[in-house]
């Protein structure tokens, strides 16, 4: 357990204490292997993207640190899970796809085929144009149109 404590203002901006004294008024988690390793290697930076703190592991935090760290990463690391793929409008790219995710269904569009990573293992990362990513947790538990989908993608 490090000193190193993060309080939530008034106005929903986190603060950085070290002890008892304040480092940063504006500070935000940044996860440095946010698929590999998402409670490992935390960096907290301020508004100008500057380092102030790094830890090792979130729980080297205090609870309610804890706590306000996962609140924060829940919005800047939004990841829905792919379920299924109902549909694309295209077998070339860019092209619409419809999805079911674990947060309700949605249309993205997957401007290249570069836009489907393998992550290692049965896990794919597919990022919007518009920079958001969606996660395939098991290409292997999808069921068989969602997998033929992504193989016309990723051949």
């Amino acid at each position: 357990m490090t000193d190193w404590r993060l309080h939530k203002s008034m106005q929903g901006q986190l603060a950085l204490y070290k002890g008892d004294a304040l480092v940063a008024d504006r500070v935000m988690p940044v996860l440095a292997f946010p698929f590999s390793a998402p409670e490992e290697s935390i960096s907290i930076v301020d508004e100008y993207s500057k380092e102030m703190a790094w830890l090792d592991r979130l729980d080297d935090l205090d609870p309610e640190s804890q706590a306000l760290v996962n609140e924060f990463l829940a919005v800047r690391e939004f990841r829905p899970s792919v379920l299924r793929i109902t549909s694309v409008s295209t077998y070339s790219t860019p092209s619409i796809w419809t999805l079911e995710t674990d947060k309700g269904p949605c249309k993205f569009e997957l401007p290249s085929d570069e836009s489907i990573r393998r992550l290692g293992g049965r896990r794919l990362v597919l990022t919007h144009a518009n920079g958001m990513q969606f996660i395939v947790e098991d290409l292997f538990a999808l069921d068989k149109r969602s997998r033929q989908i992504l193989a016309r993608f990723m051949a």
